[in-house]
């Protein structure tokens, strides 16, 4: 990712402080245009905010680690792999004969 230097951390162009510089290279913004921005800044932070709660809701991440072991046992014909279904169930076994062994 390149970096733009007149671009801040959040991606939004550097402007220069009024009566900075030269007046006429930022044209005056109307009372309208400031209010389209903040309309489109205001979508844009709904639209990452509910993004963010649908990655982090529960549901969705337990779907997720599910798909993700399956995909640690099953290949893309669906068949088992019998190496890694092995040695899965193998650390399963040893884990509840520990779990075992404590409780007893």
């Amino acid at each position: 990712m390149t970096s733009n230097p007149s671009t801040s951390a959040g991606g939004f162009e550097a402007r220069p402080a009024a009566g900075a510089g030269d007046a006429a290279a930022v044209p005056e913004r109307t009372p309208a245009e400031i209010e389209a921005e903040i309309e489109r800044t205001r979508v844009r932070l709904g639209d990452t905010v509910d993004a963010i709660v649908d990655h982090v809701k529960p549901a969705n991440v337990a779907r997720r680690a599910t798909e993700s072991a399956k995909a640690q046992v099953i290949d893309e014909r669906g068949q088992v792999r019998v190496g890694r279904a092995a040695g899965i169930a193998a650390a399963a076994a040893v884990l509840g004969f520990l779990v075992w062994r404590r409780r007893r």
